[in-house]
């Protein structure tokens, strides 16, 4: 029984320092070529709805995808069809096999709204503190290229960019309408 026992650890822990010790790539970030800064954005499509019905749809989907909605937007109006949000997500760190907490990102995002159609825009992907330190810093500067805790923090974001983007895009379109059967 110790055989096996100890058989275990020695897998579990060569286990660990092969996940340990390989290489994680760090994520491609969509970069705008006028303000040089990473930017999602994306027009989607959605014939036959109007900016109203999108805009309501939007504002329920920050219920469910935001702790606090009325928090994160900044500012709204439904007669120009905008929604601006600022909001911040948590990244964590690997410290002496804890997770601990780590640096919080700030970001923008802005929702525009027309008649079969809506736009997002995230941008302005920053650590907070109290000076702009912008992640493109660790995307471009050679300081920050091997260091696998801010390699971890890129694929965090890009993780969390992809969930939001994800989310916005599946719930606001809307689900193609079930057939009834004949009978």
């Amino acid at each position: 029984m110790k055989k096996i026992l100890s058989l275990m650890v020695f897998m579990a822990s060569v286990s660990l320092f092969a996940q340990k010790g390989e290489e994680v790539a760090r994520p491609a970030f969509p970069i705008d070529e006028t303000t040089k800064l990473v930017t999602y954005t994306d027009v989607i499509q959605v014939p036959g709805v109007v900016k109203d019905s999108l805009y309501n749809v939007a504002m329920e989907w920050m219920k469910s995808f935001y702790k606090s909605p009325s928090q994160a937007i900044k500012s709204q109006s439904k007669e120009e069809g905008v929604i601006e949000i600022k909001h911040q997500f948590q990244l964590t760190r690997e410290e002496k096999g804890q997770t601990v907490k780590a640096a919080m990102i700030e970001y923008d995002m802005t929702l525009q709204f027309r008649d079969g159609r809506f736009k997002y825009t995230v941008t302005k992907l920053r650590v907070q503190g109290p000076s702009y330190f912008g992640v493109e810093k660790w995307i471009n500067e050679a300081e920050y290229a091997k260091d696998a805790n801010v390699t971890s923090y890129l694929v965090q974001i890009e993780d969390f960019m992809v969930k939001l983007t994800e989310s916005l895009d599946s719930e606001l379109r809307p689900s193609a309408p079930q057939k009834e059967e004949e009978w």
